[in-house]
């Protein structure tokens, strides 16, 4: 089986982090075939019609079980086979993501998720609440204080390069990208820890707003409609195309893209060239 390595971190940046973008740049609505194409190039960071592409979205576990390079990583080990499929979280009751609030609740946070909730039309988000973290070590945060081990943490003004708006990361004041485990059947079952500093707790920082340290010029301002476009990153939609920080941050070929990915009859797993699109 083919393996693919992430062997640049500047190729994950470059995918996760987002600057401003023209948030009333509305594109051409894709055909069915489009929409069907901008899943997969987005889902598995291949070419096509996405920019931004990250080599190596499958990558392989090292023998520890705590590093993972690629994008995503079988939770057993194994290789992905060589044409993956669709790769997203499961959703619904009993299959929610924990999300915490890093300080205070931003009502872009609240406005992203529910956007995304009346998209896919269930429920995606266990919303637990603002915690209260020690961030001076980014790599050595403790997070035993939380009820669970895993899930998205949103926050606020926690990372400094390039300037950008918004970014999903594996750590605050960060822009490493964000790993995740997957199951054989292709449903992320956690985000993964990919530096090894702590094999319990798996998190994924969901950040807008560029901090005014150390660059003091360096405040750019993320928009609803960006808060929603990281959240879609988070959820699996890794490389961007046309509408989805191509042009709009986040305009009506990345809704469909997503009620797509999330429809009931597209369960993790589904082949690409099967899917159900949504309208």
């Amino acid at each position: 089986m083919k393996k693919y390595l992430l062997t640049l971190i500047v190729a994950g940046t470059a995918l996760i982090g987002c600057s401003n973008e023209d948030d009333n740049n509305e594109t051409a609505a894709f055909s069915e075939t489009e929409i069907a194409s901008a899943i997969k190039c987005s889902n598995l960071a291949e070419g096509g019609m996405c920019s931004q592409n990250m080599n190596g979205a499958w990558g392989e576990l090292d023998e520890t079980l705590t590093d993972c390079y690629g994008a995503y990583c079988f939770e057993d080990g194994s290789p992905a086979p060589e044409q993956p499929n669709l790769t997203r979280w499961r959703g619904g009751e009993g299959h929610l993501i924990p999300v915490y609030y890093f300080d205070k609740v931003d009502p872009r946070f609240e406005y992203a998720m529910d956007e995304v909730e009346r998209l896919v039309g269930y429920p995606l988000f266990d919303r637990k609440g603002v915690i209260t973290l020690d961030i001076s070590d980014s790599w050595q945060i403790d997070y035993s204080s939380l009820p669970t081990d895993w899930g998205f943490i949103w926050s606020q003004g926690t990372f400094t390069s390039s300037c950008s708006s918004g970014t999903v990361s594996n750590a605050p004041n960060s822009m490493g990208i964000s790993s995740y485990f997957v199951g054989l059947d292709y449903a992320i079952s956690k985000p993964n820890n990919r530096n090894g500093f702590d094999d319990y707790h798996h998190f994924s920082w969901i950040q807008l707003d560029s901090s005014a340290t150390p660059d003091p010029g360096c405040t750019t301002i993320a928009s609803d409609e960006v808060a929603v476009h990281e959240l879609g990153h988070a959820l699996g939609m890794n490389s961007h195309f046309e509408g989805f920080g191509d042009g709009a941050a986040f305009d009506q070929n990345a809704e469909r893209v997503l009620k797509t990915m999330y429809h009931p009859q597209n369960p993790p797993g589904q082949p690409f060239d099967a899917l159900y699109i949504a309208q």
